[in-house]
């Protein structure tokens, strides 16, 4: 078969995703499959490329590939993709939406407020203030801890909203949640092994691809039963935001025992530091083999 795995593209994240990308295609020729590496910058030359696979691995993150255009694009084209299709996808990019449809399905989440760039300032900092410090201030539309900030006093949250704000017009204000990181993938129906996230400093961009002060482990810390619960809330998760294929919750374990959804991530990185397949080689499933088990759940919405 011929697959096309999309890569780069124009976001925010371009560089992971082009990393993921090329593992990707590598994990796909090693199958004996053809492969077409598409860094979607131009429409046309975009649309040429697609012309000629047979099923496309999208390998994009953040907006583009996680916001339900992509998807869209091979829906009327009926070419079949992996991960969640349109809908899906653009509203778990959007973490507004998501916690408000999660928090209508009894998700814990700590208090919140979201806020648009022509909001006064002052309403803005009213909103910071009844939260209380230290807060989290992040954009509503982005994945890898991109424009997110954890602030610690009033003088430092000018800063950090006019960071968010350059990613989104849409951000979120929400009251900081102590307690340990955790993320949970989920394969087809099948919730993976908890991966456990540690960080001497705040879990943002940095921790994960800069400094790269974050470590994984997986096995995580939890005990059988704290798995399990993470595991079920991830599936639960995964089917109220009508995901499909693949997908990866992260969550928060606070120190008063709730777990606190972050975001639903329906296009996961597949770096050599990524926690998916770290969790899939604990099934058992070496790299080539999640590739190949995550393209044969790939489909398409008919138009």
């Amino acid at each position: 078969m011929r697959v096309g795995v999309l890569m780069g593209g124009e976001s925010s994240e371009r560089s992971v995703s082009l990393r993921s990308g090329q593992a990707v295609s590598d994990a796909i020729a090693e199958l004996g499959h053809d492969v077409v590496t598409i860094d979607p910058n131009e429409l046309y030359k975009t649309l040429d490329a697609l012309s000629s696979v047979d099923k496309v691995f999208i390998a994009l993150h953040g907006s583009l590939g996680e916001s339900g255009h992509v998807q869209g694009l091979l829906d009327w084209l009926k070419i079949p993709y992996t991960g969640s299709g349109l809908a899906s996808s653009a509203l778990c990019l959007n973490k507004l939406r998501t916690r408000q449809i999660l928090a209508q399905q009894g998700f814990h989440y700590t208090k919140w407020y979201g806020v648009h760039r022509h909001q006064p300032m002052k309403e803005i900092i009213a909103a910071a203030e009844s939260l209380g410090y230290p807060l989290v201030v992040k954009p509503s539309s982005q994945g890898c801890s991109i424009g997110v900030n954890k602030v610690e006093s009033p003088d430092e949250l000018p800063t950090a909203i006019r960071q968010a704000f350059d990613y989104d017009d849409d951000i979120l204000l929400e009251s900081f949640i102590s307690g340990r990181e955790y993320t949970c993938g989920i394969l087809g129906e099948q919730a993976l092994p908890v991966v456990q996230i540690c960080s001497d400093t705040f879990f943002d961009w940095s921790a994960k691809f800069g400094a790269q002060t974050a470590s994984y482990h997986c096995p995580s810390d939890l005990p059988p039963e704290s798995e399990l619960t993470i595991q079920q809330l991830a599936i639960r998760a995964f089917h109220a935001l009508g995901c499909r294929g693949w997908g990866r919750l992260d969550v928060i374990l606070g120190d008063d025992g709730n777990i606190y959804p972050i975001e639903m991530n329906t296009s996961p990185g597949m770096t050599p530091r990524s926690v998916f397949p770290m969790a899939t080689r604990e099934t058992g499933l070496d790299f080539t083999q999640t590739i190949e088990q995550i393209l044969a759940l790939a489909s398409f919405d008919p138009v």
